[in-house]
């Protein structure tokens, strides 16, 4: 009866490993835990799915899908997509709540980019090098904005900064090594302050941070010698 049972059990385990080994219809499972569906590879955990990669032949207009194998998209990672060069136009949807660093680095042809209304972090260089960067009519007194997030100044800023109202992010790194930066104000409106987002500054002496503010990343004010 024993070696019955054990004959069994060694039946039942052996199914369950092939069945493990099955492709899921339309995902590709690899190694690494990615999945793969059109031109995203993506991951889960917790029942939500990040892009990790984006197949670089992709172009033109692009709307982020909001779920990918039934699981909703809320993360962008890093250099999800990098060097996709032939974008022009990038629509992020409502339920992403986090953009990578590097997401969409040297995207040269990305003109339009449209961010939803749930993200609340954006990584460091995440739109560098892309055509909305790279056109001096969209920066705003050396200060680049998509949307309510702002997303980079430029070294040659100086003296007294005040963020403008409505503004949501400060993406990492936005003032990193503004060495003319002498005072800030965040308004109420903004909840995240990424990380180094004023990393050597090293003329800033004021800094006022309004109610609003939930989240401050790691090294902020990290070489502030003038603090």
């Amino acid at each position: 009866m024993k070696k019955n049972s054990k004959k069994l059990l060694s039946a039942l385990l052996a199914t369950v490993m092939v069945l493990c080994c099955l492709p899921i219809a339309g995902v590709t499972f690899s190694a690494s835990a990615q999945y793969i569906s059109g031109y995203y590879t993506y991951t889960v955990y917790n029942g939500k799915a990040t892009i990790t990669g984006c197949d670089e032949s992709i172009s033109g207009d692009v709307v982020i899908p909001d779920t990918l194998g039934g699981y909703p998209v809320t993360s962008i990672g890093n250099s999800a997509f990098v060097y996709c060069t032939g974008l022009t136009s990038i629509t992020i949807p409502d339920g992403v709540t986090r953009i990578g660093d590097e997401a969409f680095y040297r995207c040269t042809g990305l003109t339009s980019i449209t961010i939803g209304n749930s993200v609340t972090s954006i990584g460091d260089y995440a739109f560098d090098g892309t055509a909305y960067y790279n056109n001096d009519s969209n920066w705003e007194d050396d200060v680049l904005y998509i949307g309510n997030h702002l997303i980079k100044a430029k070294n040659s800023i100086s003296g007294a900064y005040n963020i403008k109202d409505g503004t949501k992010t400060i993406a990492a790194g936005a003032f990193y090594g503004c060495s003319g930066l002498t005072s800030i104000t965040i308004p109420d409106g903004v909840t995240s302050i990424g990380k180094y987002a004023f990393e050597y500054c090293t003329s800033l002496t004021s800094v006022t941070i309004c109610n609003g503010t939930t989240s401050i990343g790691d090294w902020v004010f990290n070489g502030c010698t003038s603090l």
